[in-house]
C-alpha cells in the first residue's frame, strides 16, 4: 500500500482527517475550497474523504496489515457540500477474514462535536453515504479471464501525435480542475475527446505540480474527472450548465505504480435524456493496465444569469 506519506496535495489532504473528540468511529477534517468544481466540493474528492477515514478506522481496529485496500466504494450524495468542516462517522456492516464492509456518513458542521458517549453515532444530517469494502490487492485469488478484444496501448491516442493540450478557459474556471494537465484528440470542430465518435471520450490526465499518481486515493478523485461527454457536445456548455452527481460507484483493479505521472480516462454514456445521463469510466495506465471503473448518474441543470455572473 502507497504511503499517505508520499509527497501529493491529494494525499496530504486525505492524511490531515483526524478523530474527532478522540471517537473511535469519528473523524473530522476541514475541506479548502481547492477542491471544489463549479458550485461545490467535487464529488470524487468527497470519496477520497470518506476512503481515507474508513482506511484509518479499519487501521485503529484491525492493524494496517488486515485490510490494507479499498476495492469498491459507492457513494450516494444527498446535497452539495461547500469546503468547510466536515465529519464522518464509520460503522462496520460485515467483517471476514477477506473483506471488511464500512458504511460511512458524511455530513457538515460548524465547529467540533463536545465528547458524547463513543457509541453513540452521528446526529447530524448526512450530506453524503458511502459503503466502502476494503481488501488485500495483493492477495486477491480466483477466476481469471482474459477478455477477446483487451484493451492494448497501441490503441490508445498518442499523446503527442493525436493530442493536444486543451486550452479551454473551463480547464482553469474551477479550482480542482486547474491542478490538472488536459490533453486529448482534438475534433475538426474545435470540441475535445471525439476520436471514438458518438458519446465515448477520452483525455490523458496528469497532475501540474508534478505529483505521481501513486495511490488508489488519486484513482477515487480523477474517476470523477472524466470528459463529461454531455459537455464535449457543444462549445461553452459550462456557462450554460450546472452538473451534481447523484451517485458514483468506483471498483478499484490494481494499486497504480508509484512513479505514475499520467493515466488514459476513458468516458462514455448510454443515454443523455431529460437532464440525466449516466458515465461509464475506465482509468488506465500508459503500458494499459486497467487500474480502475466507476460509474455515475448525474443531472444537468440550467444556470440562472445570477450564477453565470459569478463563474
Amino acid at each position: 500500500m502507497s504511503s499517505l506519506a508520499t509527497s501529493s496535495p491529494l494525499l496530504d489532504a486525505a492524511s490531515s482527517i483526524t478523530q474527532e473528540n478522540g471517537a473511535r468511529h469519528r473523524f473530522v477534517v476541514d475541506i479548502s475550497p481547492e477542491w471544489t468544481t463549479q458550485h461545490s466540493v467535487l464529488g470524487g474528492f468527497l470519496n477520497v474523504m470518506a476512503l481515507s477515514a474508513t482506511r484509518k478506522f479499519l487501521a485503529q481496529e484491525f492493524g494496517d496489515a488486515q485490510y490494507p485496500d479499498p476495492i469498491h466504494a459507492f457513494v450516494q450524495f444527498l446535497k452539495m457540500v461547500p469546503p468547510g468542516l466536515v465529519s464522518l462517522c464509520c460503522t462496520c456492516l460485515r467483517v471476514s477474514s477477506r473483506q471488511c464492509v464500512v458504511r460511512v456518513e458524511l455530513a457538515q458542521t460548524k465547529s467540533l462535536r463536545p465528547p458524547r458517549d463513543p457509541a453513540s453515532t452521528s446526529t447530524a444530517e448526512p450530506a453524503a453515504v458511502a459503503i466502502v469494502t476494503y481488501a488485500d490487492l495483493s492477495k486477491e485469488h480466483g477466476l481469471t479471464q482474459t477478455a477477446a478484444n483487451p484493451t492494448i496501448p497501441s490503441r490508445f491516442p498518442d499523446r503527442v501525435r493525436d493530442c493536444a493540450v486543451i486550452d479551454d478557459p473551463i480547464v482553469d474556471a474551477t479550482p480542482v480542475t486547474s491542478k490538472l494537465n488536459w490533453v486529448a484528440p482534438r475534433a475538426s470542430n474545435g470540441l475535445w475527446g471525439h476520436r471514438l465518435g458518438g458519446h465515448q471520450r477520452e483525455v490523458w490526465i496528469s497532475f501540474r505540480d508534478g505529483s505521481a499518481i501513486s495511490d488508489v486515493l488519486h484513482l477515487a478523485l480523477l474517476s470523477d474527472m472524466p470528459l463529461q461527454p454531455p459537455a464535449t457536445h457543444e462549445p461553452k456548455f459550462y456557462e450554460r450548465y450546472a452538473l451534481f452527481t447523484l451517485c458514483l460507484s468506483v471498483e478499484f483493479k490494481k494499486r497504480p505504480h508509484p512513479s505514475t505521472q499520467w493515466v488514459l480516462v476513458k468516458s462514455n454514456s448510454h443515454t443523455v435524456r431529460n437532464g440525466r445521463y449516466d458515465v461509464q469510466v475506465q482509468i488506465l495506465a500508459e503500458n494499459g493496465d486497467l487500474l480502475a471503473l466507476s460509474h455515475h448518474v448525474l443531472h444537468v441543470f440550467g444556470l440562472r444569469a445570477r450564477e453565470k455572473a459569478k463563474m
